[in-house]
Parts: C-alpha cells; sequence; structure tokens
C-alpha cells in the first residue's frame, strides 16, 4: 500500500514544473518588478508634473511626441514587428514538439532577423535623438511666458543652454562662412542663425542693447528648426527647448535602453540555438530550450506593448 502511494505521481510534493521552466519563471518575476518599477516612475513623474508654467498653458505640459521627434507609425510597425517574432517563436516551439527540427530552426532564424530588425529601427530612433540633440541633460527647460520662479529654478541650466547654443550657431556660421556681406544670399534659416548669433551678444555700437534670455533664445531656435522641418533646408544642429524635455530624455532613455538590451540578451541565445542547430542539429532533447527560450522572448514583447503606447501615443 506504502509502494502503491509513492509510485502515484500525484502523491509527489513539489509544483507540477520542470526545474528549468520553474527557474524561468522566478527570473521573470524578478525581470517584472524591475520593468515595473521603471515603468512605474514614469508615470508618477509624468501624472505629477505641474501643467501649467505661464500664460500659454499649450506651452508647458510634458513634451508630446511631436516635440520630441517621436513617430507613431515607426513605433506601431516596431511593435507589429515584435508581436509577429513572437508567432515565429511559438511557431518553432510547436514545430520541434511535432518532430519538425528543421523547420524549427527556420523559424528561430525569422525571429532572429525580425528581432533585429527592431534593434535597428531603435537604432534608427535614438540616431534622430542625437542628431536632434534630445539628450539627458542637453534639452533647453525654459520659454518667454513661464512665471518667475520656474525661470528662476531654472537659471543655471538656462546659461548652460544659452551657451551650447551659441556654439553651435557659431559652428554653422563658420561652416557656411556666413557674413554680414554675405547674408542676402544665404538660406533663410541660415540668415536667421545668423541673425540670432548677433542678437545673443550685447551690442558693440550705439545703444546698449540687452542679449536675449535663455528662455527668449530657445524660442527662436524652435521657430528655426520648426521652419526647416515644414519647409526643408539646411539640417541644423541646434538643440531645441522643450519644457520637461531633459526628465523626458532621461525616462525615455531608461526604458527603451534596457528594453533594447533584453531584446539582444534574446537574440544572443538565438544565435546559440541556431548554431547548434547548425553543427549538431536540433532534437527532442533542444525542445524545452525552445519552449523557455520563447517565454522569454513573450516577456519581452509584453514589456514593448506597454512601452509603445506612453511613449508614442499619449
Amino acid at each position: 500500500m506504502t509502494e502503491a502511494v509513492h509510485d502515484d505521481p500525484r502523491a509527489h510534493m513539489g509544483l507540477p514544473l520542470s526545474h528549468g521552466k520553474l527557474a524561468v519563471w522566478l527570473f521573470l518575476v524578478t525581470e517584472i518588478m524591475f520593468f515595473t518599477a521603471l515603468i512605474g516612475t514614469y508615470v508618477i513623474l509624468r501624472n505629477g508634473t505641474p501643467a501649467l508654467y505661464g500664460a500659454n498653458q499649450e506651452n508647458y505640459r510634458w513634451p508630446t511626441p511631436h516635440a520630441v521627434h517621436l513617430k507613431e507609425w515607426i513605433g506601431a510597425v516596431n511593435t507589429f514587428v515584435l508581436i509577429l517574432s513572437s508567432l515565429t517563436v511559438v511557431l518553432a516551439h510547436y514545430a520541434a514538439h511535432h518532430g519538425r527540427f528543421k523547420q524549427a530552426a527556420q523559424y528561430i532564424l525569422g525571429t532572429l532577423a525580425l528581432g533585429a530588425i527592431f534593434l535597428g529601427i531603435k537604432a534608427y530612433e535614438y540616431n534622430s535623438k542625437i542628431q536632434h540633440d534630445i539628450l539627458p541633460g542637453h534639452v533647453g527647460e525654459v520659454l518667454p511666458g513661464m512665471n518667475a520662479e520656474r525661470t528662476r529654478d531654472f537659471n543655471p541650466v538656462g546659461m548652460q543652454y544659452f551657451n551650447k547654443v551659441r556654439d553651435q550657431l557659431d559652428a554653422i556660421i563658420k561652416a557656411h562662412d556666413i557674413t554680414a556681406e554675405n547674408l542676402e544670399q544665404q538660406k533663410p534659416e541660415l540668415k536667421d542663425c545668423y541673425e540670432l548669433r548677433q542678437k545673443m551678444d550685447p551690442s558693440k555700437e550705439g545703444p546698449y542693447t540687452r542679449p536675449l534670455s535663455p528662455a527668449s533664445v530657445g524660442e527662436e531656435v524652435n521657430q528655426i528648426l520648426h521652419h526647416v522641418e515644414e519647409h526643408g533646408g539646411e539640417d541644423l544642429r541646434l538643440t531645441p527647448a522643450i519644457p520637461f524635455g531633459n526628465l523626458w530624455a532621461s525616462c525615455y532613455f531608461a526604458m527603451t535602453g534596457f528594453h533594447a538590451l533584453h531584446v539582444f540578451g534574446g537574440l544572443v541565445v538565438f544565435v546559440i540555438i541556431l548554431l547548434i542547430a547548425f553543427v549538431k542539429g536540433l532534437g527532442p532533447q533542444h525542445t524545452s530550450m525552445l519552449e523557455l527560450t520563447g517565454l522569454y522572448w513573450h516577456f519581452v514583447d509584453i514589456v514593448w506593448i506597454f512601452l509603445f503606447p506612453l511613449l508614442y501615443l499619449v
């Protein structure tokens, strides 16, 4: 009777999971806590940031996707790519479960390609942020019309922004050899850059003219960049002024950067699986590995489904 009890699987203690699957689920629990902290912090910062700092209420809210050069359709494409990659990794496990290991390797290769496409698109977006200098600690924080308290609090940041834009304008003027004599022959945006640079210094002739404030510099830079975006022209390396832009950039690069690292980690595992398939060939002993890798990949996909609407749509 005692032996019968010991032989009955239902009488054994423990979870009905393999050791590998239990380990992966425990690992994913820690990852869920990690990304919950990142996303939760972003939501708190965004909803807890005062929206009104001046007469023009629309200019002093949390940055819109357009203000920080995020394109919704690019984020949507990346979302579709990741969802499709989740499908291919499921098909890989299904094929392996039914003994079609060559087909499983082909699906893994497709998943690897889709993950690489995702990282390529993300690299394109990062390059856009670098080109527009929307990076933590680089963005101007003040614009005309903000209340005196905020302007005073951000005065050190404003002066750093003032000096950065002055150096950028000097580089543009030097690169295009712009002078007062050939100013009328220059493109409108280059002419605006030259005139803005002159207004940033106190007048040396005639009555004293005060140089522009950092807030006014930010407003004029935004107007120049908006004109270039709307009508085309020179690709100007000017840093925009975006209220809360530095905070947004810090959150954006933290969340998407860690997510991209997790995608890259998944791609490394897919490469290892393909090497096994190429050298030895996949077999029944690899079915569990494909299932566990798929669990991790689905988690990466779910995290992006949270990040996409938070960053691109609202």
